[in-house]
């Protein structure tokens, strides 16, 4: 490696912008093109709750128009400790029917597709809350996606009931 600096360090500028184009030409530039994400954030929107309570839910319409599939991975705020992806969950029928929620590691985005988080569905539970902020306020709020390590950073409006 230290023999490539070296080398490197030897040729001029020219030299250089020539063996880049080089790269880019034979396909080396290509691979950071294939790790970029074409996700776009609907509609997000954090559900105002009481002070008495220490999560939330985030939710939002995620659509993907890369032709890669996505997952998101969890998310980030200075507001809670954690943010982790939510399944719901039902068990059983009728009266008897039980709804319940399933931290997941992931929560899949196909390619030329959607993912919508929504109350009674799939959401971001975001856990730990250190500050309630109040309806009518915003957050910044940050997803993570794979693959690749992505992150989209968000300004949230909180709301008791989904933006439309």
């Amino acid at each position: 490696m230290l023999q490539t600096k070296l080398k490197l360090h030897e040729f001029g500028a020219t030299q250089i912008q020539l063996l880049i184009l080089f790269w880019l030409l034979a396909g080396v530039g290509s691979a950071f093109a294939d790790n970029d994400l074409a996700i776009q954030v609907q509609r997000p929107w954090m559900r105002a709750v009481p002070d008495v309570m220490d999560s939330t839910a985030v939710y939002m319409v995620l659509v993907n128009t890369g032709s890669d599939p996505a997952e998101l991975v969890g998310g980030s705020t200075t507001i809670a400790d954690s943010v982790a992806p939510m399944i719901t969950t039902k068990e059983g029928e009728g009266l008897k029917q039980v709804v319940g929620m399933q931290s997941v590691d992931s929560l899949k985005i196909p390619a030329h597709g959607t993912l919508v988080l929504e109350p009674n569905g799939n959401h971001l539970m975001v856990m730990g809350l250190k500050k309630h902020p109040k309806e009518g306020t915003q957050i910044d709020f940050t997803i993570k996606l794979e693959p690749g390590d992505h992150e989209i950073h968000l300004q949230i409006p909180v709301s008791k009931r989904p933006i439309k």
